[in-house]
């Protein structure tokens, strides 16, 4: 074990830092203890170096599960500047280089080797580590092995296995965003054995965190703009999809006469590295992205961070925030707020998995690929084939692997081997049940990012760090725009119509000095017998957000699913859910119903029966039945 002395020592000669930053000695010095750790450390506070510290410390070679090709080429070329041997072996080398460097890495040449997940199931690689000396397995950005977490990625669920496989011990789990639930699940699924937990706080004392209410482009473009005029150097814009990257972009070229460039999951993979290493060397540089950029991504001073549309969690919001002020100098973090923005996150929830026919048809094509007992099959096949998308595609396989129905041998250049088994009906039945779950979890979630966006009562911050379970006090001032709005005096604003509202929401409450919740001042309204629709107008909102709050609402048993759908069209969704037999997506149940009938109403309904399924679990098929002595509805 390294002594304090020769601790800081290392630290000197090979990091070249005079001293660890709050919480990288306190979970380094259990590691080399040879105890497992989960380290929770926000963006930018230097979780890289406890596990590139351990690796350098211990003997032989540290395995570092990445999960972007991006992080692994930035991290190792600044471990080489250190003069640390360091590599990676991903999709991007060719078959003579990844050959040569696993002999090397066979031989003990360096002392990290970086990999993605899907490098597990590689038999040369695997092959490679045995009889090697591996001291630690570093799985990094840890939260993606968790189903409830906000980015998860079903081929960390291999790495448990593979770390029995290889016989290492010694493990340390590194994330920056993880809930307490998110935490122990991680603790679960990487099978860690009784870890020393190292939680940071979470408070990013630097930055200013923003909400701007824009309903509409023309009020997102004028925010955009006045935040590129006031603040200077490098920032990014975080938009929701591709087509909005590329048309904002547009945008502030040709009306602004700013210049940009453009990241997103649909550019060629040369093409997305010259814009990532274009923006670190530009101090200037504005970026317009997807949510595919900036894990790992290694520039200090972003001043600004703008989230054009709400994320789907607050776990996502802030580690994309958390990118702005790596440097610790001030940063401003943006997100502008407009109440249709939920309507693609819904849809991304909605999409986020393959439907019981996808699956079927998803199997059923490995099944005819099946040659000697194998079968063997591209992600290209899959999707020509069933035109089902990647992330569904991932999802389904690892579902259907999940349940036995398919046992993933490895994968290599000519694509994944399967061997098959039986496919039941209560395997898809069981695998539906987790979809409902996991889409519950994201409403709730997606329910809690909205809430963080309305909020006109509370330091934005501390609803921040007390999501991640730190409930210590965010003591640096301004840290939000409520606090910078104080310092001058100034108001808090109230979203559109609000101030009539306050005395009644009071009045309900019984306490003069209660702060104002968004939903509650909803629930006054229908509990003064508004429709919903009628509660929007009164709000200044659009219709679809107030049947959000009334979902929540529901959940919460704070409302009667009878104050926002009338019973007729309660039994009208009813008997349509039936038919469809899901309620995985609501399109199909959409197109049986009446016209008269909204989205909104059928999320409603179907709060209810999430509610109910959550608290019994019942079969799929009993959730979806309608009430025995509904009668036939009547036409509209």
């Amino acid at each position: 074990m390294t002594t304090p002395d020769k601790t800081q020592q290392l630290l000197r000669d090979v990091f070249a830092l005079e001293d660890f930053r709050p919480g990288q000695r306190d979970a380094i010095d259990p590691i080399l203890a040879g105890r497992d750790a989960l380290v929770v450390m926000p963006t930018g506070s230097g979780k890289s170096l406890v596990y590139q510290f351990a690796a350098v410390a211990l003997d032989g070679t540290a395995l570092v599960i990445s999960p972007l090709i991006a992080l692994m080429k930035d991290q190792v070329d600044h471990l080489q500047a250190d003069g640390i041997a360091a590599t990676f072996i991903n999709s991007s080398l060719s078959a003579t280089d990844q050959a040569r460097r696993l002999e090397q890495m066979r031989a003990g040449r360096f002392k990290l080797m970086y990999v993605a997940p899907e490098r597990l199931r590689s038999p040369q690689f695997l092959e490679a580590l045995n009889g090697m000396k591996i001291s630690l397995l570093a799985v990094d950005e840890a939260h993606c092995v968790s189903q409830w977490g906000h980015d998860f990625r079903p081929d960390y669920l291999h790495i448990a296995d593979m770390r029995d496989l290889i016989n290492v011990p010694l493990t340390v789990a590194l994330t920056a965003t993880a809930t307490p639930e998110v935490q122990e699940d991680i603790v679960q699924q990487l099978r860690l054995h009784d870890p020393v937990r190292v939680i940071t706080g979470f408070a990013r004392p630097n930055l200013v965190f923003h909400v701007r209410y824009t309903p509409d482009l023309r009020a997102k473009q004028a925010a955009i703009r006045k935040v590129l005029g006031t603040i200077k150097g490098a920032g990014i814009i975080y938009v929701g999809t591709r087509r909005e990257a590329e048309e904002l972009s547009v945008s502030l070229e040709a009306d602004y006469k700013v210049p940009t460039m453009m990241y997103h999951g649909g550019m060629e993979r040369n093409q997305r590295s010259l814009v990532q290493d274009a923006f670190i060397s530009d101090p200037s540089a504005v970026l317009i992205a997807t949510n595919a950029f900036g894990m790992g991504v290694d520039r200090p001073d972003v001043r600004f961070v703008i989230h054009y549309n709400v994320p789907g969690t607050l776990e996502a919001y802030y580690q994309e925030a958390g990118r702005a002020g790596r440097d610790g100098r001030s940063a401003q973090c943006m997100l502008l707020y407009a109440p249709q923005d939920r309507n693609l996150q819904e849809w991304f929830i909605d999409n986020d998995a393959p439907s019981k026919a996808e699956l079927q048809a998803m199997y059923d094509l490995i099944v005819s690929r099946v040659r000697e007992d194998i079968s063997k099959i591209s992600s290209s096949d899959i999707y020509r084939a069933t035109k089902v998308q990647e992330v569904k595609m991932r999802v389904g396989l690892s579902q259907l692997e999940k349940r036995g129905a398919l046992v993933r041998l490895r994968d290599d250049v000519y694509g994944m081997h399967f061997a098959v088994k039986p496919l039941e009906e209560r395997m898809l039945d069981e695998i539906m049940i987790d979809v409902i779950q996991r889409r519950i979890r994201k409403r709730g979630a997606l329910d809690k990012m909205i809430n963080y966006s309305e909020t006109t009562t509370r330091c934005r911050q501390q609803m921040l760090v007390e999501h991640f379970g730190d409930t210590a006090p965010v003591n640096a001032k301004p840290c939000c725009d409520w606090h910078v709005r104080e310092a001058r005096g100034e108001p808090h604003p109230e979203f559109p119509k609000l101030g009539d509202l306050i005395a009644a929401q009071r009045a309900l409450a019984g306490a003069g000095d209660q702060k104002v919740d968004t939903l509650t001042i909803t629930d006054v309204l229908l509990k003064e017998g508004l429709s919903p629709k009628e509660v929007a107008a009164r709000r200044g909102l659009v219709a679809s957000t107030i049947f959000m709050h009334g979902m929540e609402l529901i959940k919460q048993g704070r409302a009667e699913l009878r104050q926002l759908v009338s019973e007729e069209h309660e039994i009208e969704i009813r008997q349509a859910i039936a038919r469809v037999g899901s309620i995985e997506r609501l399109s199909p149940i959409k197109d049986e119903l009446s016209k008269g009938i909204d989205f909104g109403e059928i999320r409603c309904v179907v709060a209810v029966l999430q509610k109910d399924m959550a608290e019994s679990a019942p079969a799929v098929e009993e959730a979806l039945e309608p009430p025995a002595e509904a009668p036939v509805s009547p036409e509209v």
